[in-house]
């Protein structure tokens, strides 16, 4: 065989070599590995993430049991990280959906609950223009695969809905501990405790948050005599998956949960639906 037909078959094969892999990484891509089963990407607790490029303003209706209304404004400083979807409102202009999933922290949505406190505001989905935010990368103190909600308990506390303590880390970098009743899935918008996350760092299946004063409620390490990083909160992914069946009948899928310790304790986080409705 001549050397130029044996090179073309070499190219050849290595040319359906990368098409085979190109095939199996494309497969791949379209799910993770939760447990033992493979789980669609789409399914997953994730979310897009801009940063709010100058203060915006967002305006809010709320409302009072007596039926009358009541208009609120909170103001997102610049610099602040939120979770978000955009969203076509006419084929030309769009608009930014933000927090969703109630990941914004307290410190920026107190005036919601402070102005007129009789009036009771929704303050997810808010709508911004997206021309004051642009797309960042996921926040490294956010839990993987997860909105960052953290609930106190561990597969019984799964099974049974009694859990009552949240633990919120927001998209703009807060650590916020809340009171919540599991069986109505609701918490107190005011948290008990609030703290600065100052500085994360990973290790491993380990991620450490760094504050500048203890949180009560939780176990930290103080780490250094003074600053803005004296006290350490070691929040550890267990790998050990769970699962809570849904209700076929009410188009309520089944949700796949991750356990956490944070500090001394465990916590659970919801990570994906098994299913789509």
């Amino acid at each position: 065989m001549k050397m130029s037909t044996k090179l073309g078959l070499i190219i050849v094969t290595l040319m359906m070599g990368v098409v085979g892999l190109g095939t199996q990484a494309s497969a791949k891509s379209a799910t993770v590995r939760i447990g033992k089963n493979q789980v669609p990407r789409d399914y997953l607790y994730t979310s897009t993430f801009y940063r709010s490029t100058k203060a915006v303003t967002v305006k809010m209706t709320a409302n009072h049991t007596d039926g009358t209304f009541a208009s609120k404004t909170v103001k997102i400083p610049k610099n602040t990280v939120v979770s978000g979807q955009k969203y076509h409102i006419t084929s030309k202009k769009q608009a930014l959906s933000i927090n969703h999933d109630n990941e914004l922290s307290y410190h920026v949505l107190k005036t919601a609950f402070t102005q007129h406190p009789s009036y009771v505001p929704s303050v997810r989905d808010l709508t911004v223009s997206p021309a004051a935010f642009k797309k960042v990368k996921r926040p490294v103190y956010l839990p993987t695969w997860s909105h960052g909600d953290l609930y106190l308990g561990s597969k019984s506390a799964i099974d049974k809905l009694t859990s009552k303590r949240r633990v919120q880390v927001t998209s703009d970098g807060y650590l916020e501990i809340h009171k919540y009743v599991a069986t109505t899935g609701t918490m107190t918008p005011k948290p008990l405790q609030s703290a600065k996350i100052n500085r994360t760092r990973v290790k491993g299946a380990t991620r450490y948050l760094y504050f500048g004063r203890k949180i009560k409620g939780l176990t930290l390490k103080h780490v250094a005599k003074r600053g803005q990083t004296q006290y350490r909160l070691a929040m550890k992914n267990l790998h050990q998956p769970q699962h809570r069946a849904g209700f076929s009948d009410d188009d309520m899928p089944g949700v796949y949960y991750s356990l956490y310790k944070l500090g001394s304790q465990t916590y659970f986080t919801p990570i994906a639906d098994d299913t789509a409705y």
